[in-house]
């Protein structure tokens, strides 16, 4: 990813993306309807919140075979972990390699929150796994699909918690940076203050999901780059 990038890339990318895709409301929509702040608080979530966010993965993933009872337990087991990373920002984030580590169980869990078949092997929801994190902690965790992971990686098939904690994140921070590098050779100010302004022009979205946006709109909508510059900012 050598490309020199300028900040308004990243809005004219989310402009875009917003464009394109309808199924953004259903985003909206359930950050609306949830409670932000009650997977970070206890292990007793109400059914309604998981419901809700089992319901959202689905309007993306209509393939998705989470097991909502499995994916609770989890969430009980996984929470104090969680916890450590509440307030935790893709900017800000220090990926020595016992973060990255503990990043890796976390997603390794929450992939496995399928019905336990009772033959074969069960299914590891990789794509949905990025997505439910993303939600849970919306300001660090960046989403992937099949085609994100083929753009960035190289193939489509590299879906491990490994290679999304060691390599897809760094890699989504090393490109937020450089937005924001831009923003502040520009307006001034420090990464805190830039990725503040930049969500303003986003519709207040967090600047992991925006990072997202940009990824979606060249990778799986294939998009070229002189298609989002294009893009009208206003």
């Amino acid at each position: 990813m050598n490309e020199r990038w300028h900040y308004t890339d990243l809005i004219k990318a989310h402009k875009l993306f917003l464009k394109e895709e309808g199924r953004f409301k259903f985003y909206d929509a359930y950050l609306k309807a949830r409670d932000p702040n009650v997977w970070l608080q206890s292990s007793d979530v109400p059914l309604k919140e998981g419901l809700l966010l089992f319901g959202w993965v689905h309007s993306w993933q209509p393939n998705f075979e989470g097991d909502l009872a499995n994916f609770l337990q989890i969430h009980k087991t996984l929470l104090p972990s969680l916890k450590v990373f509440g307030n935790e920002t893709l900017i800000a984030i220090d990926f020595t390699d016992a973060t990255k580590d503990s990043l890796c169980e976390i997603f390794d869990s929450i992939a496995l929150c399928t019905r336990k078949p009772r033959y074969g092997k069960q299914r590891f929801e990789s794509t949905a796994a990025s997505k439910i994190l993303h939600v849970l902690i919306p300001k660090l965790f960046v989403m992937w699909d099949r085609a994100i992971r083929r753009g960035i990686l190289g193939d489509a098939e590299r879906k491990s918690a490994r290679e999304y904690a060691y390599e897809f994140l760094p890699e989504m921070q090393k490109l937020a940076k450089t937005f924001l590098d831009s923003y502040i050779n520009e307006k001034g100010g420090d990464y805190e203050s830039a990725a503040r302004e930049i969500g303003k022009m986003t519709d207040n979205y967090t600047l992991a999901k925006v990072i997202d946006e940009l990824n979606y709109d060249r990778f799986t909508l294939r998009k070229s780059l002189a298609v989002i510059r294009s893009t009208p900012l206003a």
